[in-house]
């Protein structure tokens, strides 16, 4: 180790009696070591880097041959090193590079279940702060996660975590069953879809569209009814499916000529080296190169676009195998849209014919229940029920028989609630008297 840190020359000398020249050389003190007989008129031995310059000046003159086989030792490696000084300034800025290309943010990635628009949280995110080329000590989890969550109502709880130059955020949704509704056995029947109203069978509530009305989607049909005693609305309804594609074919043919362009992404920022594309027609091929270690991605990412030129050629399809197919498509299509309940009345074909397009288009027309539950509120029953109860003009008001109404009736809880009162104020009558 000490002659390694000091640096030695491997000598080897060759002639008739080595024995002789090496002896002169221990005579005038020159640091030998490690001597070995290679042959009968070689031999090898290891020179001090201090006592090369005497050594050299023993053997001028003589009629050895002296070789130096090699040099070891540390200050032939600096001298090396300082001889290659761009090399390993070089590998010294990149090593800075590196250290300091591991502080910031590389990517962002989003983790977030079905209902949840992961868009909108990269916006939010990168709004909090959270975004590729951010300083990592500078983000603060808890006030990103509490911006978070207070720009989404149906987010329960946002987690954070930093692995290496990457962000891995994880959305948690709000159980949907945990929200209380307040709701009552009253409920207006709307419109799930346009129509025209064919049949009303109002079982409970006051009748708002008469047959033959167009209504749209979302319009009152039967208001106040009651959950326990559903009205049907029965009305015609229309269904329809377009299918089209293209009856002439372009077959593509790739010929042997392309071109490269390259895309560098440093963070955010995009350099693109342009070329001259003169293709006529081309397909183009994406491949995207990373460098990762571990968690760590480097923020540089090189994208090469390649253009391959390809020559096109029209092939016309039988248009009558397409209108088959466009037709077993659209039918497919009705198949899943068109209600299981719902009876059919007509179906109508028809085909059109644009430039190199074929278009085929299924109209169906059905009878269906188009009734759909819209649950009110405890004041909105209260209301509906003080407009029920106020008499039209030129009548008397006529008692409501509390025998006939639903046991979870809203109107019951003001019974009871002056069940109550009378029975209080009686207690308190007594108390009195005693």
């Amino acid at each position: 180790m000490i002659s390694y840190i000091k640096g030695y020359y491997v000598v080897t000398i060759e002639g008739i009696n080595t024995e002789k020249f090496l002896n002169t050389v221990i005579r005038n003190k020159v640091n030998i070591y490690d001597v070995k007989r290679v042959s009968n008129t070689k031999i090898e031995l290891k020179v001090d880097r201090k006592s090369i310059r005497l050594f050299k000046n023993i053997y001028r003159g003589s009629k050895f041959e002296v070789k130096i086989k090699q040099k070891t030792g540390l200050p032939f490696f600096a001298r090396r090193v300082y001889r290659y000084k761009g090399m390993w300034m070089s590998a010294l800025f990149s090593l800075i590079l590196l250290m300091s290309t591991s502080l910031f943010v590389t990517d962002v990635y989003i983790q977030a279940p079905e209902g949840i628009n992961k868009v909108l949280v990269r916006k939010e995110l990168e709004k909090a702060g959270v975004k590729p080329g951010v300083y990592k000590k500078n983000i603060d989890r808890k006030e990103v996660r509490d911006q978070i969550m207070g720009g989404f109502n149906d987010i329960a709880y946002v987690s954070i975590n930093v692995k290496g130059t990457n962000i891995f955020v994880t959305v948690t949704k709000k159980d949907e069953s945990l929200e209380e509704k307040k709701e009552t056995n009253y409920c207006n029947i709307i419109a799930k879809k346009n129509g025209i109203i064919e049949k009303v069978i109002p079982r409970s509530g006051k009748q708002v569209t008469n047959v033959g009305d167009i209504v749209r989607k979302g319009d009152v049909l039967v208001s106040g009814s009651n959950t326990k005693s559903l009205p049907e609305v029965w009305a015609t309804t229309f269904y329809e499916s377009k299918q089209s594609t293209n009856y002439i074919e372009k077959v593509k043919t790739r010929t042997d000529n392309k071109k490269t362009v390259y895309t560098f992404s440093f963070y955010d920022n995009k350099y693109t080296l342009r070329r001259n594309i003169d293709f006529k027609n081309y397909e183009i091929e994406n491949k995207e190169h990373e460098l990762a270690i571990g968690n760590y991605t480097f923020p540089l990412k090189i994208k090469s676009s390649i253009f391959h030129e390809v020559n096109v050629k029209e092939v016309e399809k039988n248009k009558d195998e397409v209108k088959e197919e466009l037709k077993q498509k659209a039918l497919k299509e009705l198949e899943y849209t068109v209600p299981v309940d719902s009876r059919y009345k007509d179906v109508k074909h028809k085909y059109k014919v644009k430039k190199d397009k074929l278009e085929y288009i299924v109209t169906v027309t059905t009878l269906e229940n188009i009734a759909k539950v819209h649950s009110l509120s405890k004041s909105e029953a209260e209301e509906l029920i003080r407009q029920e109860s106020k008499p039209k003009e030129g009548e008397e008001e006529v008692p409501s028989n509390p025998e006939k109404r639903p046991i979870n009736d809203i109107r019951n809880e003001f019974k009871d609630i002056n069940k109550e009162k009378n029975a209080k104020d009686k207690d308190e009558v007594q108390t009195r008297d005693n």
